[in-house]
């Protein structure tokens, strides 16, 4: 829905994606100015939303679909 950018006002990051995500949305990553859906564990997307993270997985198209994920390290 929003995209690269985070749009709702007064919102964290992890704030506005869940709520996305409740309106419909996919969990969706974004690296390098692209944004990619993710597919999987929804629950573990969901802990890390609005965060930097590390993912492994395969790629196809805009789509990952994901084995593992953590946050990133510093």
């Amino acid at each position: 829905m929003c995209g690269a950018h985070h749009m709702m006002q007064g919102k964290t990051p992890a704030q506005c994606t869940r709520e996305c995500v409740k309106q419909g949305a996919d969990f969706a990553l974004v690296s390098g100015g692209k944004v990619y859906t993710l597919k999987g564990d929804n629950s573990q997307f969901d802990k890390l939303a609005g965060q930097n993270v590390t993912i492994k997985g395969k790629v196809n198209g805009t789509t990952i679909t994901v084995d593992s994920i953590a946050a990133a390290k510093s």
